[in-house]
């Protein structure tokens, strides 16, 4: 009987051993909880991610592709920032067109600054770099180092709205 509860004894001090090793070095990652400041961390990760994401779905423009750009920013605003972008967007196609426009940017900083609920505040850096017809005799310079472009630096404060367990842009304005 005594073998019985020592080797019961002997198992229980093994799983108790290992999991304090996966606890050791994973962390707390792979506890089944995360703490209130574990959860924030996670949602202030959301928000910068999807941040990013919607900004660089802003500046991408391409005027042979205007179409898929255009759902693409779509599918990741909501609220005001949505119909104002949806009211403008056969004019920016146009323009982007006849301007034979191509831009593509590059999110340098996302500092989450507000967070309330489902709505967040972010301030956004972006580099982007521009070509379009009356780009092409640009040289390349220290500042913009892309022939036949313009780069340009943009600041944004930008408002994302959790809807549907996404974060969205609902608004963008910009900062000078």
């Amino acid at each position: 009987m005594t073998g019985r509860v020592n080797a019961a004894l002997a198992g229980l001090l093994v799983l108790i051993l290992v999991v304090l090793a996966i606890v050791l070095i994973g962390g707390n990652k792979v506890l089944p909880w995360k703490t209130q400041s574990e959860k924030k961390v996670d949602t202030y990760s959301d928000v910068q991610a999807a941040a990013t994401k919607s900004v660089l779905a802003f500046l991408d423009v391409d005027y042979q592709h205007m179409d898929d750009k255009a759902k693409a920013m779509e599918s990741l605003a909501t609220g005001t920032f949505e119909k104002q972008y949806a009211a403008t967007a056969t004019e920016l196609k146009a323009a982007a067109q006849q301007a034979k426009a191509i831009s593509k940017g590059d999110v340098r900083y996302v500092g989450v600054n507000a967070l309330s609920g489902s709505t967040a505040k972010a301030l956004v850096a972006a580099d982007v770099v521009v070509q379009n017809s009356s780009t092409k005799s640009q040289k390349a310079t220290k500042a913009c180092p892309h022939a036949g472009a313009r780069c340009d630096q943009y600041r944004f404060v930008v408002t994302m709205t959790r809807t549907g367990g996404t974060w969205k842009m609902s608004d963008l304005a910009g900062v000078s």
